[in-house]
């Protein structure tokens, strides 16, 4: 009889065990994950923007918890690590809506939430083309949700980018140069450069410079610095390895490097970058493309139909231009052109 109650007893503690874990996984309603650190400049702004738009939806009660994968440092091995610990988090607690910030978040994650229904998924960020992934498995048509995935495409805003550019130039571009790393990030945007100028008359003008370590990439920056041809750059070195101390450099250590080799109007793909030092212009605006995502999972979790929440091109831009830079490249803009700048870095 005692070993029956032992028996018993250790039944009822090991099920208390276990509502006590699920309650404790339950608890967390929202999952965040970011692809890159805790404070980088293209992925905190969209995190703190989409819980900004979740409080001004009047869902400031809700739980969340966040994870960052490091992906422009951390070694693949590792971020597999963290997304098996985010996968099982999410079969115990079946949050009701997981966000990714990023390529790298979206693509390691999408398939798993599409395993369970009854969580949402709202990407924001993504540049790597929908058909690829929705090739893999799919969830849209014609960026329609089939399934419980949408989200904000991450207009990069090119053409914008390259009238602003004229602008500054005051005559017609020459050529210009997109030097991109060649990790996934990198490769991913210089596809995206390509396919918004595709249809325009920018097209013939690009110019790809690979860099494939730190050398490659100065190497690259010389050859740019010295082709009369160029009128501009853009860099979209998102990684970078540097042999020298075996680690990967990322955009704020290699913009000093770059700004010192290249005395060329450096176009940035955001305005955080042009924070790092280079000139600037046209770029997407982290902030209101997170807001814009954090909208998009208020109406969901306020009983919105999947269906009617299609997944939207990042609709803001800002025009951001970095004095500094602008005078060491001898630049002045014009009245009109500065009248439509909205940040200016000193």
């Amino acid at each position: 009889m005692s070993f029956m109650l032992n028996r018993r007893m250790c039944r009822r503690f090991s099920a208390a065990l276990m509502c006590l874990f699920m309650s404790s996984s339950q608890a967390e309603d929202v999952l965040l994950i970011s692809s890159y650190h805790k404070t980088d400049a293209c992925g905190q702004p969209q995190y703190e923007a989409a819980l900004d738009a979740l409080e001004q939806g009047g869902l400031s009660g809700l739980t969340t918890k966040a994870y960052y994968l490091d992906a422009r440092i951390k070694s693949r091995e590792e971020m597999l690590t963290t997304v098996e610990q985010i996968k099982q988090e999410m079969r115990a607690s079946r949050p009701k809506l997981v966000f990714t910030f990023d390529d790298t978040a979206f693509a390691m994650l999408y398939e798993e939430v599409l395993a369970h229904p009854e969580t949402k998924m709202v990407f924001s960020g993504l540049n790597r083309d929908l058909d690829y992934y929705d090739g893999r498995k799919r969830f849209m048509e014609n960026r329609t949700p089939v399934a419980n995935i949408t989200g904000i495409f991450e207009y990069l805003f090119m053409h914008e980018q390259l009238s602003i550019l004229e602008g500054v130039l005051d005559r017609k571009v020459n050529q210009i140069a997109v030097l991109h790393s060649t990790d996934p990030v990198g490769l991913i945007l210089k596809d995206q450069i390509l396919d918004e100028l595709k249809e325009t008359t920018y097209a013939q003008r690009i110019l790809l410079f690979p860099a494939e370590d730190v050398p490659d990439m100065l190497q690259k920056a010389r050859e740019i610095n010295d082709n009369p041809d160029i009128d501009a750059y853009i860099p979209v070195t998102m990684s970078v390895p540097d042999p020298e101390d075996g680690k990967r450099k990322t955009m704020d250590k290699l913009a000093p490097l770059l700004t010192s080799t290249i005395h060329k109007i450096d176009l940035a793909l955001n305005s955080s970058f042009t924070e790092y030092g280079f000139f600037g212009g046209v770029s997407i605006d982290f902030y209101q493309m997170g807001f814009q995502s954090g909208y998009l999972a208020t109406r969901l979790l306020k009983g919105g139909a999947i269906e009617a929440a299609q997944v939207e091109n990042a609709r803001r831009s800002i025009i951001a231009i970095n004095r500094s830079r602008m005078r060491d490249l001898g630049i002045s803009l014009s009245p009109d052109l500065r009248s439509i700048v909205d940040k200016w870095v000193d």
